[in-house]
């Protein structure tokens, strides 16, 4: 075979198939613990806050929990998205598969929901200290704001699940 036949036509596909098969699996690795931290902070972990024995404490618990799951789902955010998105931009022509696009933007999608619709909760939370001082916060009021938080937030588990089901779905039908 003479030099001229190996162009980057021939080259870079050979080349491409281990990048696109390793960033495939770290998107579906990634939205897979993005969706299981999601899960866990909506099914578990607000049931568990809310029998604290007391609002103050409730509170606080609240606001670590949020704080610690938007460090966590940020940059698994991130790296679902570029993985997904790079395993589309290097796949060949006839592997484009809509789902990767899809697939990446879902968690984002997600995220954007939840900066809309969960920060005004939160706020309006923080407000309700602020108002009464940690001492004087009403149990009642503290307790329907977290609940209502995780019926809001069932959306971002919604999104980033299907999400995840999609990546599965996907992969296992990409043979990768």
């Amino acid at each position: 075979m003479s030099l001229a036949a190996y162009t980057a036509s021939t080259i870079l596909p050979s080349m491409c198939r281990p990048v696109v098969a390793a960033t495939k699996f770290i998107g579906v690795g990634s939205l897979g613990l993005l969706t299981g931290v999601s899960f866990g902070a909506s099914f578990a972990s607000i049931k568990s806050l809310l029998t604290l024995p007391s609002a103050p404490a409730a509170h606080r618990s609240f606001t670590h929990l949020t704080t610690t799951l938007s460090t966590l789902t940020t940059p698994l955010t991130y790296l679902t998205t570029i993985s997904f998105i790079t395993a589309y931009l290097f796949s060949p022509s006839y592997k484009r598969h809509p789902y990767l696009l899809i697939t990446a933007v879902l968690p984002v999608l997600s995220s954007g929901y939840a900066s809309i619709v969960l920060s005004p909760k939160t706020q309006r939370m923080e407000k309700l200290i602020e108002e009464n001082g940690e001492k004087g916060v009403n149990g009642e009021e503290l307790r329907d704001g977290m609940v209502e938080w995780e019926r809001a937030y069932w959306g971002v588990v919604a999104g980033r699940g299907v999400g995840f089901l999609l990546a599965v779905v996907g992969i296992w039908g990409d043979g990768a």
